[in-house]
């Protein structure tokens, strides 16, 4: 018998996989009824709807798990959960977020490359290829993985440093790659033959600002 692992990573290798951002038991359950397949948590949507600024580490590991486990157990559908860049800036921070992410029932999560600190946004490249490794180890066979980089949301638009480091994060473990905010069908392209046969997920939903 599959796992839950293996079961979750077989639908980002299917054909036509969307896994929309749900916010709550409510939002969770409608998509259930539509016929989704899988969810995903939103961080903007968890710190806004308390009040707070996202990506700024307002919101702590236990309040993000929280709420994809809610989403998991109303819905009972596999839940990604968006846990920024894995509550502190160390690789050991990483692996804290993967286990309490399996603890908390979760079927993947996200970790990205940033750092909270929005004068100094992303980490260098050494640093966060290191924090994906740990995490890989941690997640590997029992949570699926996302590697993330935020460069094109952050304003650097670099896409052979953003292939760079998902290439890295493939070869470190990840499961899963992810740059939100890419600007054309080309740059998805590029992504995806750099990483493959990995599967690359793409956001779909309004432009960040800033981009055309």
């Amino acid at each position: 018998m599959s796992t839950a692992y293996d079961r979750f990573l077989a639908l980002h290798h299917g054909p036509g996989f969307v896994m929309p951002n749900a916010w709550d038991a409510a939002s969770a359950l409608i998509y259930r009824r539509e016929g989704l397949e899988a969810l995903g948590t939103s961080s903007a949507a968890i710190a806004w709807a308390l009040g707070m600024q996202d990506g700024v580490a307002a919101i702590d590991r236990a309040t993000a798990i929280a709420n994809g486990t809610l989403m998991a157990r109303v819905s009972g559908l596999p839940v990604n959960g968006d846990l920024e860049d894995g509550f502190g800036p160390s690789p050991e921070d990483c692996v804290a977020t993967v286990e309490a992410a399996i603890a908390g029932g979760l079927a993947g999560l996200g970790i990205e490359d940033t750092t909270a600190d929005p004068a100094h946004p992303i980490h260098g490249y050494d640093e966060a290829v290191a924090r994906i490794r740990a995490a890989a180890r941690a997640a590997k066979g029992r949570i699926v993985l996302t590697g993330r980089t935020d460069n094109f949301l952050h304003g650097r638009n670099d896409l052979d440093d953003t292939i760079r480091r998902l290439t890295a994060f493939a070869e470190a473990g990840a499961d899963v790659l992810y740059a939100p905010g890419l600007p054309d069908m080309e740059a998805i392209r590029a992504v995806v033959r750099a990483v493959a046969p990995k599967p690359v997920n793409v956001l779909i939903g309004p432009r960040p600002r800033g981009q055309s």
